[in-house]
């Protein structure tokens, strides 16, 4: 998806992770996070579940990000399947910072559902 969006003009799109930021720096990412982000048009968050650190990532926007809300863009997976998608979002906390999210961004939440519309889905984000 980073590959993606970087491909449009005048766009530049990375992953924290690229700056070379392990678990040993893990105090260094909010403030990294904060920096890029006042930089940025737009901060697109991709998610397709809540496996992994979405909860800590959700939480710090919920709570300490309200200015990279105006900037925020979610292409957030949905899945046909009503018993999938509980198993893949899950977790009640992220679930309540997501839909606080949602509601913060409004029509900047893309749903897509099959890798095929995620191409389609990216191309609402100007």
């Amino acid at each position: 998806m980073c590959a993606r969006l970087g491909e449009r003009r005048d766009a530049v799109a990375f992953r924290l992770e690229e700056f070379g930021f392990d678990a040993d720096d893990l105090d260094l990412w909010a403030p990294a996070f904060e920096v890029l982000s006042a930089q940025a048009t737009w901060v697109v968050g991709v998610i397709e579940d809540f496996d992994g650190g979405h909860v800590w990532e959700l939480g710090y926007l919920y709570r300490q990000q309200t200015s990279v809300r105006d900037a925020l863009w979610l292409l957030k997976r949905v899945y046909d399947d009503p018993e999938e998608q509980r198993a893949q979002y899950e977790n009640g906390m992220a679930a309540s910072h997501l839909a606080t999210l949602e509601s913060a961004v409004g029509e900047r939440v893309v749903e897509w559902s099959i890798l095929d519309e995620l191409d389609s889905a990216v191309d609402r984000i100007p």
